[in-house]
């Protein structure tokens, strides 16, 4: 068979499987197994349909069986490894994706072999590092490491590319994780290596091996990693895990860990937040940076004293003169927006670190999952022995994930000393800022689990959307596969009232409304849920995707119960406008005004619809009520002044374009209205000078002010200036620019 006759079989019977097609997936499988030319594939191929026919053959009869349903689960399960295992066989010699080359690398070597290998080399390992510093021999040091590292990678791929796993590796897992036999980071590998397993082919005793390594392990690293992979492949699995006894009870007994519920919530938080990644990563790389870096010369001017000598921004207090400056050149702003997304646990250095991910060491699939430690031969190697200092605060540095500290220790390999003791310096002094601050505080447990949380899921993020070769992955962390509260084993527990409204807060703010308003919904049909503002948020994620019908449906269930919201009036009236019934608009806009009568906002929307709905005259007093309201802000302006002219009180206009044009810079649309006002008032020269001012504002584009000068046709033409003109002035001002 070839390749794609093998995964079209396989799919087929996978297909089949799925909807309780048992008779063809018979026949699908039957193929794979004549082509692997295995006898053992055959008989349990054989054994699994004499079952089925026994099942078929009682049913037939109408004999009641309470186990049928089990039997038939265990079948149909059982069929699913017997596909997987003969899509493997016969892949592995023809196929060129990294699972089958390291299955092909490792050939018949054990799990059980490779531990002992492992745990001997990191023994010869600990013997040469106990010789004094003085007396070592560092070429020794990094031999051995190097030798226990490659075992390390060796004992990653044997998990990973083992299908299925067998009953004694699953026990010799269970006791690598849960005790102390292997470093931390070790464990935390297997438990990557577990998953990625899981990704391409899912295997039930893998995935119950990471929810058992949750409460096996004493390690907050090995235990988070552990639940979030568990999570990941259930989701990923949901329709095989959403049936299975096993995790089913296993997850049960989990419910009586007293962190348990905190953590599925803190995993579930921060997978929501990954979703975002990119758009935080296009803000931070075409906002953010571009507008500080704009700023940079001015800043390095400004912050120079009498000896023109740089001052360190430590020291702006020094002169108040100089944090005034920053806060009106916006840096301050966007320096704190900057620090608010970290804060909130966004992926802010994934557009500064994406493009180091080239170094060999990311050609090693393993990596991207190590915890980082000082002592890999990679820092080691990069930074020298004597730099583990630097390393170590590397290590503590915060909002930086394992993956992102490699690649910065690996970047700094690379820098002039001179260059890398000064960020040596730097990252010290903000360490030991932080260090100082965390000591003025309570330690606080959760606090710690939840950096772990969301360095991993960054780790991850940083896998399945930068490595090389990751298409032949699933792509577990793309939009919409991260919803948590889909996955049917832990619902009892990802559908908490508490984190259904977190998580359709940061839905709805991230522009994610369809599952904003799956989750307000579910919060909606429970019983503490009591709080009628639900039905607001769903009619406000309602509005925002565009549903103003069932919008207003909420939006009326609230006024139910809280008829004198102005809010809610205001949100039903924008409604309406948004469906063209401008009475009931105006209706619900009077009506909010009349409770907020000082909301300048407001009376100007008001305006706006008696405006759109050909109520000019009202329109102009309710601008100029706003202009009275408002005192110094004079937004009212530029309506007051087009107003004007729609009721032909030119003066009046030109009146309020000359204030614009005082106290204010007119914008091309500005300059567009006054250049019709001269154009109604006869004085054609004038009205072409402006025009052609309004263009120069549009950079030129004559397409712009084209479209711009045809949008007010219909008005023109009720002031008596003719379509022969309205034809003629577009050239008049665009021809003599372009010559």
């Amino acid at each position: 068979m070839t390749i794609q006759e093998i995964e079209k079989t396989h799919q087929n019977a996978n297909h089949c499987i799925d909807n309780a097609e048992v008779n063809d997936a018979f026949k699908h499988i039957k193929l794979l197994t004549d082509a692997m030319g295995r006898g053992d594939m055959n008989d349990e191929l054989e054994r699994l349909r004499m079952s089925y026919t026994f099942m078929l053959k009682y049913l037939a009869q109408g004999v009641i069986d309470p186990q049928r349903d089990e039997i038939l689960t265990s079948i149909r399960q059982s069929l699913y490894t017997l596909n997987d295992q003969c899509f493997i066989g016969l892949m592995e010699p023809l196929s060129l994706e990294v699972f089958y080359a390291r299955r092909r690398e490792l050939g018949a070597a054990s799990l059980v072999a490779i531990v002992e290998e492992y745990r001997a080399a990191i023994k010869e390992l600990s013997l040469v590092q106990s010789v004094p510093q003085e007396q070592g021999d560092n070429h020794a040091i990094l031999s051995r490491l190097h030798h226990a590292e490659a075992i390390e990678t060796k004992l990653f791929n044997r998990v990973w590319s083992t299908f299925p796993i067998s009953t004694d590796d699953a026990g010799s897992l269970k006791l690598c994780i849960g005790g102390d036999i292997l470093p931390v980071h070790t464990r935390c590998l297997i438990i990557a290596a577990l998953m990625l397993g899981l990704m391409k082919f899912y295997d039930e005793s893998k995935l119950l091996i990471l929810l058992e390594a949750y409460s096996l392990s004493d390690e907050p690293e090995v235990q988070l990693r552990a639940l979030t992979c568990a999570m990941l492949a259930m989701l990923a699995h949901r329709k095989r895990t959403s049936s299975s006894k096993g995790i089913q009870m296993r997850l049960a007994a989990l419910l009586d860990s007293p962190d348990f519920d905190r953590d599925v919530w803190g995993i579930q938080l921060q997978l929501a937040r990954s979703r975002n990644t990119e758009n935080v990563k296009q803000r931070v790389r075409n906002d953010l940076i571009p507008n500080i870096m704009k700023m940079r010369p001015d800043i390095i001017d400004k912050l120079k004293d009498k000896d023109s000598q740089v001052i360190d921004l430590s020291d702006i207090e020094a002169n108040p003169e100089w944090q005034e400056w920053l806060d009106q050149s916006g840096i301050t702003r966007k320096i704190e927006e900057f620090n608010t997304m970290q804060v909130e646990g966004s992926d802010v250095f994934i557009a500064t670190f994406a493009h180091l991910k080239t170094f060999p060491f990311f050609k090693t699939l393993s990596n991207w999952f190590l915890p980082f430690y000082p002592a890999h031969s990679t820092i080691l190697e990069n930074l020298g022995a004597n730099k583990l200092g630097f390393a170590d605060v590397v290590q503590h540095a915060p909002y930086l994930c394992n993956s992102d500290k490699y690649s910065f220790c690996l970047s700094l390999g690379a820098l002039p000393e001179s260059q890398r003791s000064m960020m040596s310096a730097q990252l010290e002094e903000q360490n030991a800022a932080l260090n100082e601050a965390r000591q003025t505080e309570l330690p606080d447990e959760r606090q710690r689990r939840m950096a772990i949380i969301t360095a991993f899921v960054q780790d991850l993020y940083r896998f399945f959307k930068l490595f090389s070769r990751r298409r032949e992955f699933i792509p577990v962390m793309d939009d919409p596969g991260l919803d948590m509260t889909d996955c049917l084993p832990l619902v009892q527990v990802t559908r908490d009232a508490h984190v259904l409204e977190l998580l359709g807060a940061l839905y709805f703010k991230n522009a994610f409304y369809d599952d904003a308003i799956k989750c307000f919904i579910r919060l909606e049909g429970m019983d503490d849920a009591t709080d009628a503002h639900i039905y607001q948020k769903i009619g406000f994620a309602y509005q925002n995707a565009g549903n103003i019908e069932k919008a207003l449906t909420y939006y009326k269930r609230y006024e139910l119960i809280h008829e004198n919201d102005a809010w809610n009036m205001r949100h039903i009236a924008a409604c309406y406008r948004i469906q063209g019934k401008y009475d009931q608009a105006l209706d619900y806009y009077r009506r909010a005004e009349a409770l907020t009568p000082d909301n300048v906002s407001l009376t100007l929307t008001i305006g706006h619809v008696l405006l759109e709905h050909n109520h000019t005259s009202e329109a102009l007093q309710q601008y100029y009520k706003a202009d009275l309201m408002e005192g110094a802000k004079h937004r009212a302006w530029r309506p007051i002044a087009w107003c004007s002219f729609l009721l032909s009180d030119y003066e009046r206009a030109i009146d309020y374009y000359d204030r614009i044009t005082q106290y204010d810079t007119p914008t091309p649309q500005d300059l567009l209205n006054r250049g019709h006002v001269l154009l109604c008032q006869g004085d054609m020269q004038e009205a072409i000078t402006i025009y052609r001012k309004s263009l120069e504002g549009m950079n030129g584009d004559t397409a712009k002010f084209r479209a711009a000068f045809k949008g007010d046709a219909m008005e023109l033409r009720l002031h008596g200036v003719s379509a022969v003109d309205q034809a003629l002035i577009p050239d008049a001002v665009c021809g003599p620019l372009s010559q």
